[in-house]
């Protein structure tokens, strides 16, 4: 099974049309899915919106009354999933979710870690200012001190379940996929193209304080840089 997970805060105005192109995008159930929307206690209905839409095909784990973050959001989801396969993505419109079926060609290759990556070529953003990019490439260039993976901010990825069983995972600030990528016991990993696209709708969840988490994440994350194969 194949569980997709989607944090959630205030996301009423994406949430349809994100669960929906999820859903065309995996088409017949050739295999089975389901998708998880954690929701952070938002305040816009979310949650609601989601519960209706989803129906069989998913769960909507609510953290209301629990410390607002992506991260333990995304652990919560995993921790609830039940595939043997998980997807972590934005709901947001920024992660396509088309790009799904080549995550799972991949891990049919062999390798247990697929990363979405603007900085691949045939990658790229769209729709963000320079200083936002160059600052998106500084973060990257920091974050090569404890991964190999070029796009290692990158919040959509697949990775098989086992390459997290046993891995303490203790996030700082919401980039859950560097703390993955660095302390999963994958054996290897592939990325992929994607144009990350500035959301239409909804405002960023991005705070003041991120640089600096970020900052303290990678130095935390030092301790724990080892070798990877690459395909």
């Amino acid at each position: 099974m194949l569980s997709i997970i989607i944090p959630t805060f205030n996301e009423a105005e994406n949430i349809a049309e994100i669960i929906k192109r999820v859903r065309n995008a995996l088409g017949p159930p050739d295999i089975s899915y389901e998708i998880l929307i954690v929701d952070d206690a938002s305040q816009d209905g979310t949650a609601g919106i989601a519960e209706e839409l989803l129906g069989t095909t998913g769960t909507v784990i609510r953290r209301s009354g629990l410390s607002r973050s992506l991260s333990l959001s995304v652990l919560e989801g995993i921790a609830r999933a039940k595939g043997e396969l998980i997807v972590v993505m934005d709901a947001d419109g920024s992660h396509p979710p088309e790009l799904i079926p080549e995550f799972l060609n991949e891990i049919d290759r062999g390798h247990d870690l697929i990363v979405a990556s603007r900085y691949v070529r045939g990658g790229g953003s769209s729709g963000f200012p320079l200083i936002r990019r160059l600052g998106s490439r500084f973060a990257c260039l920091i974050g090569s001190l404890v991964t190999p993976i070029k796009d290692n901010t990158s919040g959509y990825f697949c990775i098989r379940r086992s390459a997290l069983d046993g891995v303490t995972l203790t996030p700082q600030g919401f980039k859950i996929g560097l703390e993955i990528f660095v302390k999963a016991k994958a054996r290897s990993f592939k990325e992929i193209p994607y144009i990350f696209a500035n959301r239409k709708r909804g405002r960023s969840k991005l705070k003041a304080n991120t640089i600096r988490q970020y900052f303290c994440q990678v130095n935390t994350l030092r301790h724990y840089k080892k070798r990877w194969s690459t395909g």
